[in-house]
């Protein structure tokens, strides 16, 4: 009788605190409107993120909105949507599981749309699109690699690391490396305005740690498809700066302080230009 009740009591305390982590994670994953000043080979723009949970508290959801500043109407160049659900693998490791995506972007006024859903039952991908060329129109479906692999949305790789606990335990060991397959938001639009870079719907990744900006902000080195993307990290681990050097492209917050805005610092320790 006692075994069975001591069995029930650690049963209760390991649920408790699974809720409890739950939670906490939670509160930390979700981020109101946030502004980012955006750059790339086309200019100036403002990268609007979101983040959060639907009301059921099961699914995370990123909206990214690009748009051109200071502008009155038809300002929006680029938005998304993409949602994961809240997993497990192992039984003690919180993960997101990517389960579907939005992408709308337009090129010279022209709109184009793609769909990415997640089909566990193929043990694959299904594509939708629909475009004004008929080379982008239609449905697909793409195979998922046959093995055992984390999956992550581009717009949701800081959230993905943090989840399944990578971020606070590179920090504490400063070191690490996290493998995982983004999935392309925007496939096979966003693909085409990269440059010497593989169009593809999966690509394999490694985040690794990669040391303290002079701030005291942690740096990660996201590779894959041969190139690195950096992102810089507060305090609560939250992505505050990216950097995309032979893309191009940085994403500054403007929450931040003018001290901590500047971008060529964090280029030169990460051992990138911009020019």
């Amino acid at each position: 009788m006692n075994s069975v009740l001591n069995f029930l009591i650690l049963s209760i305390f390991f649920i408790s605190c699974a809720n409890t982590k739950n939670t906490h994670l939670k509160k930390e994953l979700v981020r109101g409107e946030e502004r980012f000043s955006y750059s790339d080979k086309n200019g100036q723009f403002v990268v609007k993120l979101t983040s959060g949970f639907n009301k059921k508290e099961k699914t995370f959801f990123t909206k990214r909105i690009l748009e051109v500043p200071n502008s009155e109407t038809d300002n929006v160049l680029e938005q998304s949507v993409s949602l994961s659900d809240i997993g497990t693998i192992k039984k003690k490791k919180t993960i997101l599981r990517p389960k579907l995506s939005q992408y709308n972007v337009w090129f010279e006024g022209k709109k184009y749309f793609s769909e990415i859903k997640m089909n566990p039952v193929k043990k694959a991908i299904d594509v939708k699109m629909v475009s004004p060329e008929t080379q982008w129109n239609g449905t697909k479906q793409i195979k998922l690699p046959s093995t055992k692999a984390l999956y992550c949305f581009f717009s949701q790789v800081t959230e993905c690391a943090k989840t399944i606990g990578f971020i606070s335990e590179a920090i504490k060991k400063e070191a690490g490396v996290m493998n995982f397959y983004i999935i392309w938001e925007g496939y096979p639009y966003l693909n085409e305005t990269f440059s010497d870079f593989p169009s593809e719907l999966m690509s394999r990744a490694q985040l690794e740690y990669d040391g303290k900006t002079k701030e005291g902000s942690i740096r990660f080195n996201l590779k894959v498809g041969g190139q690195s993307i950096f992102y810089v990290v507060d305090k609560n681990e939250q992505m505050k700066k990216m950097f995309w050097v032979s893309q191009g492209i940085s994403m500054v917050s403007r929450l931040l302080p003018k001290s901590e805005s500047s971008s060529d610092s964090d280029l030169k320790e990460a051992g990138g230009s911009l020019e």
